[in-house]
């Protein structure tokens, strides 16, 4: 079951989801929900892209059993978005973005379509966040 909170000072929402295949149509349609209004409809597909492929990782490389947070804040000109599990996280290194067998286009994706992006660990949680052009604050 999701938990969803809002900080109405900052325009913050977020959300908890158990991880799990279901998790990445359940991120989707959740930011899909608020980023209505936000983000101009042909840009729409690209951001739910990046979502999946970030969801995506936190179910691969997190914990099964764990949870997945996410937040959303509107910012002057883009929305920055946090995915937070609590997986290993990862070392970004010359050949990270490139793809295998498995796949592994996610990251490329992910710099492709955002204006910056990143990931931090903390207390034994990997933080992968992006930034994503689009909108004003409400």
């Amino acid at each position: 079951m999701a938990t969803t909170t809002n900080a109405s000072r900052t325009g913050r929402q977020s959300v908890v989801l158990a991880a799990g295949a279901i998790a990445v149509s359940d991120a989707r349609a959740w930011l899909a929900s608020h980023a209505s209004g936000l983000v101009e409809a042909d840009r729409l597909a690209s951001l739910m892209l990046v979502m999946s492929e970030i969801v995506t990782n936190a179910v691969r490389h997190g914990d099964p059993r764990g949870e997945i947070r996410l937040a959303a804040t509107p910012k002057d000109g883009y929305l920055c978005i946090q995915v937070t599990d609590a997986g290993p996280g990862f070392v970004p290194r010359p050949g990270a973005m490139a793809s295998d067998e498995y796949g592994g286009f996610g990251l490329f994706l992910v710099e492709r379509l955002t204006r910056r992006w990143g990931m931090t660990r903390e207390n034994g949680r990997t933080r992968v966040w992006f930034e994503f052009d689009c909108c004003s604050p409400s």
